[in-house]
């Protein structure tokens, strides 16, 4: 007989964007490794992006209880300062207006960790006689949000259930929470918040190295298990022009001004080279960002697409000369693996990543020889790269590309780690 587990989550169908992803593939593996996933989601949330799309890979065995939520953002939907906070496209301190200032302000200060917490009580006080009733022993608790941690924190104490926290970011070291003008004792509250997730978790999962580092610190219970793939390689021909393509939301902090300022030399120095290329930038881009695009000496290549819908992102995928990933120049931002890497390793394509050092990243499409990474001072050597892979795009050598060692990344391999994870959980409970 399967054992149940319950995961608690707030990204859940039809949320779109990189959060959904992660859960609703394992909750998909899970049932073959003798795992049956009970998920637990808000009704009637109000995501930032929908995708519904989605919905058709949740299969129809699935059980899923849903509690509605209090969501802020329904009563301020005019407010774009909040709709920035929700999609965490905040900018630097240096940056914000003064009402901005305000509302980072009052969203940071009182709202701890973060705007849902209003979910945590009824959802405590649901869950502690549903786990009673239906004899669950094993719950998961995904963030960010990281209120959700609370919930599992208080399940715990009440229940004594075993408890596995899962950790898509560095919560305390997030960049965009130290823009909200966090008052001295906040700050060392979420520090005493977080501290006392991963003391009391029975195990913590995490999403990178570096993430594991960290939270190695505080406890010896911590497990990474990366973010994947599992879509099969549609059969799409490549672009006819030289397309280098962004998939994934573009705001000031990703904007990579030496990058056009390298497709601005190229364009103007190398033959032909403007008449091939197309830049496509698929996701929310900020204004301020298109406005400088415009001016630049290659704007008519540029093509803008608005969200699109995951299946539809991996034909861009697929179907690109080359693929363009680009992370925040800070070190909170060195923390994460961006979750589409997996993708795009999939999509066999090669890839560009500019982003902070130190990087996982660049480890990984070493291992794979999927691309390469450059930090935001390799001018040149970036520079080389795309003049290589635009040589290459001229004498087809971009066609067969096949990128090594990606099986592991697979969702279905990622999940047989994350079951033996909460098989021995599940056994250390029996053996007490």
């Amino acid at each position: 007989m399967k054992k149940k587990i319950l995961i608690i989550s707030y990204h859940w169908p039809p949320a779109g964007g990189p959060g959904v992803q992660r859960w609703l593939k394992f909750v998909k593996y899970l049932p073959e490794f003798n795992l049956s996933p009970v998920l637990f989601v808000p009704k009637n949330a109000n995501y930032p992006i929908n995708d519904n799309s989605l919905k058709s890979e949740v299969s129809n065995d699935l059980e899923i209880i849903k509690l509605p939520i209090f969501e802020l953002s329904n009563f301020f939907p005019w407010l774009k300062s909040l709709n920035s906070i929700r999609s965490g496209n905040i900018s630097k301190n240096k940056n914000q207006s003064i009402f901005q200032k305000i509302i980072f302000f009052i969203r940071g200060n009182l709202f701890i960790p973060d705007m849902k917490i209003f979910w945590k009580r009824n959802s405590v006080d649901f869950l502690e006689n549903y786990i009673s009733e239906n004899n669950i022993e094993t719950i998961v608790t995904t963030g960010p949000p990281h209120s959700l941690h609370l919930i599992g924190l208080e399940l715990k104490r009440k229940l004594n259930v075993k408890w596995i926290s899962d950790f898509r970011d560095p919560w305390v070291n997030l960049n965009y929470l130290n823009r909200f003008h966090l008052l001295p004792f906040v700050k060392k509250y979420h520090k005493k918040l977080r501290d006392k997730v991963i003391n009391n978790s029975d195990a913590v999962i995490v999403t990178s190295k570096r993430l594991k580092e960290l939270y190695s610190e505080i406890n010896t219970n911590i497990f990474q298990v990366t973010n994947g793939y599992d879509y099969n390689k549609p059969a799409i021909k490549l672009d006819k022009k030289f397309s280098i393509s962004h998939v994934g939301s573009l705001y000031n902090e990703r904007n990579p001004e030496f990058l056009w300022d390298i497709i601005d030399e190229l364009s103007e120095n190398i033959h032909g080279f403007k008449k091939d290329l197309q830049i496509n930038i698929i996701g929310n881009s900020n204004k301020k960002i298109k406005q400088e695009l415009s001016k630049r000496e290659f704007n008519n290549c540029i093509v803008f697409y608005d969200y699109v819908e995951h299946k539809k992102a991996i034909e861009f995928m697929c179907s690109s000369q080359v693929l363009l990933m680009l992370e925040v120049d800070d070190e909170e931002s060195s923390y994460a693996i961006p979750g589409k890497l997996f993708d795009y390793l999939n999509s066999n394509r090669p890839i560009i990543s500019i982003g902070p050092e130190p990087s996982e990243v660049r480890e990984i499409l070493s291992n794979t020889g999927s691309g390469k990474f450059f930090s935001y001072k390799d001018y040149n050597s970036l520079k080389i790269y795309i003049e290589k892979l635009y040589n290459d795009f001229l004498d087809n050598r971009n066609n067969n590309k096949r990128n090594k060692n990606i099986d592991i990344y697979h969702r279905r391999s990622l999940t047989s780690e994350l079951s033996r994870i909460i098989e021995e959980i599940i056994k250390k409970r029996k053996a007490l």
